[in-house]
C-alpha cells in the first residue's frame, strides 16, 4: 500500500469502529484479549467488503483463500467465536473505516498491560531521530503490534522490516497488519534477547518491557560479554535495560543508529554506573532525552529515550520534560512537541546540553539532563553540612505493627514522629504518645535544636527544628534524617531558614536522585555545601525566622478555632 492512500487512511476517524465492537463483545461477554478479537472481526468485515461477499454461511467463509497463510490461520482460530458479532456489524462501515481501524487504532487494548503499544507520538520522534532512508534495513525488538512499522509506513515506501516478539496474541495483530500493508515487512515469534539478525542492519529500534526478569538472563549476558567483549562483571551487574540496550547494539552496522526507551532510573542510579562507562568511552552514546512523565498509558514510570551510534566523543542531553500537551488524563506528544525536541538535539540551551566523556566522567556518567541543567545556586562561606553536625542519622526503620504495639492513648513524656507531621517548618506531635521507646531504638530519639528534614522530596523537602520539653523523648521514624548540629558553629533556626528558602530547596534538590521518587542519600546529605557566615549574621538570621515562625504558630491556632466556631454555628441556632 503507498503511502498516500495511507495517510488517507490515517486521517479517518475510526473511533465509531471500536466503540460498536466494544460494545458487542461485552454484549457477548468476551472479555479476554479484546484488541485482537476486535480486529478480527474488522479483518473478517473487510474482506468480505472487498471480496463482496456475505455472511450469511460461516463455512462459506471459511473456504475463502485468505493470504498470507499465517493470517489465514489466524482467522480460522477465532472465526467461530467472533462470527455472530460480525454478523451484527455488517454493513455498518465502510472498507476504509475498517481498514483504518485494523491498522491505525488502539482504542480496545487493555491500558493497563505491559503489552500496551507505544504512543504514535513518540513513535514519530523516533523515526525522526533515525531518519530512514529508503531501502535500509530496519529492526525493531519486541516489536508488539505493529505500531513501528504502520507509522513507518506512512512517510517511507521502501525499507526493509524485521520485527522481533515474543507475545503470541500482540503479533498475530502484527502479522494482520503487515499482510494489508503488502511491504517488506517479515515478523518473527522469538525472544528478542536470543534472537539474532544474520545481518547487521541499518536503523534499529526497541520499546522493550521494563525491569525484565528472565531465567535466561544470565546466558543472555555472557553471550553478550563475548560478543562486545564488555567484562562479565560489569554485564553482570547491569539492569535488564542495558542488557536489551546491548543486544541491540551488537546487532548495529558500524554506521547505523539505534534508539531505546530505557527506565530513567537506568541512566543515573549506581547498578549500571559501569555499563553506562562502558558504552559511553566506547563511543556508542549519541544522546539521552528524558521525557515527558505519563506518556505511557500503562506506567508512571519516568523514561528516556537513548540514541545509540559509534565513534561519538560527545553526548546530547536533553529534558524534554514538559514537552507535551494533556489530553484524557495522558501525556502527548504532539507535531509541535517532537519539532521542539528535535531542535534541542541540534542546539544547546536552558533544556539541552552537550557533555563530553571526561565531564560524564566526573558525575558517574549519569545520562540525565536535569542533573547537568539544573542550576546549583552559588554558596557564600560554603562548607560541607556533615562538618558541622555531631551526627547525622536516618530515623528509626520501625514496622506499622510494632509502632502500633507501643502507642499510648495516655499522655506520657515519649512521642513519636513522622513525615506527616512535618509542615511548614512546624513539627506537630500533640496526640502521639508512646508508651516507652524500645532500648535499640533510644538512639533514634531527636534532641532538642535538632533538624528534622524529609528523606522524599516531592513535591519539596520539608525540615523543621524540633522543640519540645527537655523530658520528652521524640521517637524519629524513617523517611525523615536527624541533623544533631554543633551549635558552636551553627545556629539551628539559621540553617532551618537556609532549608526553607528557595535557595535552601534548590541546594537541598539538587543532591537528590530518582525521578518517580526523588530521594536523598546519608551520604549526599552530609556532603552537601551550605553557607556559613558568623554566628552573629547567623543569629539576625535566625531571629526573624523565629519570630516568623512563632506568629504562623499562632495565625494556626485562630483559623482552627475559627474553623471549630463555624462548625458549631448552625447547632447553636437551630
Amino acid at each position: 500500500m503507498d503511502k498516500n492512500s495511507l495517510n488517507k487512511l490515517r486521517s479517518l476517524d475510526s473511533s465509531d469502529v471500536a466503540t460498536s465492537i466494544a460494545s458487542e463483545l461485552t454484549r457477548n461477554r468476551i472479555i479476554n484479549n479484546l484488541h485482537l478479537k476486535g480486529v478480527i472481526i474488522a479483518y473478517i468485515l473487510y474482506v468480505a467488503s472487498t471480496e463482496k461477499v456475505g455472511l450469511s454461511s460461516i463455512d462459506d467463509f471459511k473456504r475463502i483463500k485468505i493470504t498470507p497463510d499465517n493470517v489465514n490461520q489466524i482467522v480460522k482460530e477465532n472465526i467461530d467465536e467472533v462470527w455472530d458479532i460480525a454478523i451484527a456489524l455488517m454493513d455498518k462501515f465502510t472498507s476504509d473505516q475498517l481498514l483504518s481501524f485494523i491498522l491505525f487504532n488502539n482504542d480496545l487494548e487493555d491500558i493497563n498491560s505491559a503489552e500496551c503499544s507505544t504512543p504514535s507520538g513518540l513513535i514519530q520522534l523516533v523515526i525522526s531521530i533515525l531518519n530512514i532512508q529508503e531501502n535500509e534495513n530496519v529492526l525493531e525488538l519486541c516489536s508488539g503490534k505493529g505500531n513501528f512499522f504502520t507509522e513507518l509506513s506512512l512517510i517511507n515506501d521502501h525499507f526493509e522490516y524485521l520485527g522481533i516478539e515474543l507475545n503470541y496474541k500482540s503479533n498475530q495483530i502484527a502479522d494482520i497488519r503487515a499482510s494489508l500493508l503488502q511491504g517488506n515487512i517479515k515478523l518473527i515469534l522469538n525472544d528478542a534477547l536470543e534472537y539474532r539478525s544474520k545481518v547487521k542492519m541499518d536503523k534499529l529500534f526497541s520499546n522493550y518491557p521494563f525491569m525484565l526478569k528472565s531465567s535466561y538472563m544470565s546466558t543472555y549476558k555472557e553471550q553478550l560479554s563475548n560478543s562486545l567483549d564488555c567484562p562479565i562483571d560489569i554485564i553482570q551487574r547491569a539492569s535488564s535495560d542495558w542488557i536489551f540496550n546491548a543486544t541491540l547494539i551488537e546487532q548495529m552496522k558500524d554506521t547505523g543508529k539505534a534508539v531505546a526507551i530505557m527506565t530513567t532510573g537506568a541512566t543515573w542510579n549506581s547498578l549500571d554506573r559501569n555499563m553506562r562507562k562502558f558504552f559511553i568511552e566506547k563511543g556508542l552514546v549519541e544522546a539521552a532525552i528524558t521525557l515527558p512523565e505519563k506518556i505511557f498509558s500503562s506506567t508512571n514510570i519516568s523514561t528516556t529515550l537513548v540514541v545509540f551510534s559509534h565513534n561519538n566523543k560527545d553526548v546530547k542531553l536533553v529534558d524534554a520534560r514538559k514537552c507535551f500537551v494533556r489530553e484524557h488524563k495522558q501525556n502527548i506528544l504532539t507535531k509541535e512537541c517532537i519539532l521542539y525536541i528535535l531542535d534541542y538535539l541540534k542546539r544547546d540551551g536552558d533544556n539541552s546540553i552537550t557533555k563530553k566523556t571526561e565531564d560524564l566522567a566526573k558525575n558517574d556518567y549519569v545520562l540525565n539532563a536535569a542533573s547537568y541543567l539544573e542550576i546549583i545556586p552559588e554558596v557564600k562561606h560554603g562548607v560541607q553540612l556533615g562538618s558541622v553536625a555531631k551526627f547525622i542519622s536516618r530515623g528509626a526503620q520501625i514496622k506499622a505493627s510494632e509502632l502500633e504495639g507501643i502507642r499510648s492513648s495516655e499522655p506520657t513524656l515519649n512521642k513519636y514522629l513522622t513525615i506527616s507531621n512535618v509542615s511548614d517548618g512546624i513539627i506537630s506531635i500533640d496526640e502521639q504518645y508512646l508508651k516507652e521507646v524500645p532500648q535499640n531504638f533510644t538512639k533514634f530519639c531527636a534532641k532538642n535544636n535538632s533538624i528534622i528534614i524529609t528523606k522524599t522530596g516531592t513535591p519539596e523537602i520539608k525540615s523543621a527544628v524540633m522543640s519540645m520539653g527537655d523530658n520528652t523523648n521524640v521517637l524519629v521514624t524513617g523517611n525523615l534524617f536527624i541533623i544533631e548540629l554543633d551549635e558552636f558553629k551553627v545556629n539551628p533556626y539559621y540553617l532551618q531558614a537556609f532549608f526553607a528558602s528557595e535557595t535552601g530547596q534548590l541546594s537541598l534538590k539538587s543532591i537528590c536522585t530518582g525521578s518517580i521518587l526523588p530521594t536523598i542519600s546519608l551520604s549526599k546529605l552530609n556532603e552537601l555545601i551550605i553557607p556559613l557566615p558568623p554566628l552573629e549574621e547567623q543569629k539576625t538570621i535566625a531571629d526573624k525566622y523565629s519570630a516568623s515562625m512563632d506568629e504562623l504558630i499562632i495565625t494556626r491556632r485562630r483559623m482552627e478555632k475559627i474553623l471549630v466556631k463555624m462548625k458549631q454555628i448552625y447547632d447553636e441556632e437551630v
